[in-house]
């Protein structure tokens, strides 16, 4: 499925290139990044060389985590692995100090898309920060539930509207910081295509209108019809069940 592209952002390229490299192995139409094997040797991102079309994989895992990003397993992810946000440790209003840095090299230059497959379980728990060749910090938020699922970045609640970013030939960097805790990421994929990374048809629920728990598609308020969230306001006025409000209504 395409989706649009809504928002340009130049990127000048951000620090030093890194010397590990990562093999790779073509998978059906797409690039799939394998671990490299000197990884322990080399604990920096993961930089690998891409055209336009079809695009690039990278585990979360392969990118040069600090300040408190961990590594989890879960038969789910891609590999069997995730990186999470620290546990107890919010920072909503700014980037927090978990970092995770991921370098890629553009073979060809073009409009690229972002996307992550991201575990995050409710509205409480659901964002994390990016930023693009030092650029701009964005806040992306999407609750899914209790499964993974793609996503593009986007800024904050634009959901649905992915940001594009202008690559030149050349590296280019994604860092990655904490918001909200718990939040878990499998995966990234950069497309010049539009074409969105295969896997969303295993759940009938569409995040974040409604997010999978224990196996039913759970409503958010706004999907319901709902404009206003809370039990004084809502006095009175039918409720509306939702995910991501405890008393939910239209008024």
């Amino acid at each position: 499925m395409k989706r649009p592209f809504a928002l340009a952002l130049g990127g000048a390229a951000m620090g030093a290139s890194f010397a590990c490299t990562a093999s790779v192995t073509s998978v059906g139409a797409y690039v799939e990044h394998v671990t490299p094997t000197d990884a322990a040797a080399h604990p920096a991102a993961v930089s690998d060389a891409i055209a336009p079309t079809p695009g690039l994989y990278v585990e979360a895992e392969s990118g040069a985590l600090s300040g408190g990003f961990t590594i989890g397993s879960d038969a789910t992810a891609s590999g069997g692995h995730y990186i999470e946000a620290p546990i107890g440790v919010r920072s909503t209003t700014a980037p927090g100090a978990a970092r995770a840095l991921y370098t890629v090299t553009i073979a060809e230059p073009g409009t690229y898309v972002i996307w992550g497959r991201i575990h995050s379980p409710d509205a409480e728990h659901n964002s994390l920060w990016a930023e693009v060749d030092a650029g701009t910090w964005y806040h992306w938020r999407i609750s899914t539930g209790d499964v993974f699922y793609w996503d593009e970045l986007h800024d904050d609640t634009n959901y649905g509207v992915p940001l594009t970013f202008d690559f030149d030939a050349g590296s280019h960097e994604l860092v990655l910081a904490n918001a909200d805790d718990t939040v878990q990421l499998d995966r990234l994929y950069f497309t010049a295509s539009g074409d969105e990374p295969p896997g969303n048809d295993d759940t009938p629920c569409h995040p974040p209108n409604s997010i999978q728990q224990n196996g039913v598609c759970v409503p958010s308020c706004g999907s319901q019809g709902g404009t206003t969230c809370g039990a004084d306001v809502c006095s009175g006025l039918p409720a509306i069940p939702s995910y991501d409000c405890v008393v939910c209504c239209a008024k």
